[in-house]
C-alpha cells in the first residue's frame, strides 16, 4: 500500500510543479511594467517603438529612388544586340574584354 500512497503523492506533486512553471511562464518579464508607463506617457505608437527598435532612421537610411525599379540600357554590345548593360553593378565580360582590347565605353552607348 505504500507503493500507491508515494505514486498518488509524486503524481499530486508534479501537477502542483506544472501549475507553478504555467504561472511562471505567464509572468511578465522585467521591465514590462516600466515600458508601459513610458509608452502611456509619452502617448508612443507601435509605430514609434518599431522606429526606435530597428533604428533605421537613426542610421541615416533614405528609401531607395529606384524602387527596384528595372533600368533602361545604357550600352549595347555591337557583336550581339541582345546582350545590354545600364551601367550598374559588375561590368559584363563583353564590356572588359573589349576595354582591354583597346576601345572605350562611349564606343558602345546606345
Amino acid at each position: 500500500m505504500a507503493r500507491k500512497s508515494s505514486l498518488k503523492s509524486i503524481e499530486a506533486k508534479i501537477r502542483e510543479l506544472q501549475a507553478k512553471a504555467k504561472a511562471l511562464k505567464v509572468v511578465e518579464k522585467p521591465g514590462i511594467k516600466e515600458l508601459r508607463s513610458v509608452v502611456a506617457k509619452f502617448k508612443l505608437k507601435p509605430s514609434d517603438i518599431k522606429l526606435a527598435l530597428n533604428g533605421s532612421a537613426a542610421k541615416g537610411k533614405a528609401p531607395r529612388k529606384s524602387g527596384g525599379k528595372k533600368l533602361k540600357p545604357k550600352y549595347q554590345n555591337p557583336a550581339n544586340r541582345i546582350e545590354t548593360w545600364a551601367g550598374r553593378g559588375l561590368k559584363p565580360k563583353w564590356i572588359v574584354a573589349a576595354l582591354k582590347g583597346g576601345k572605350k565605353l562611349e564606343d558602345f552607348a546606345i
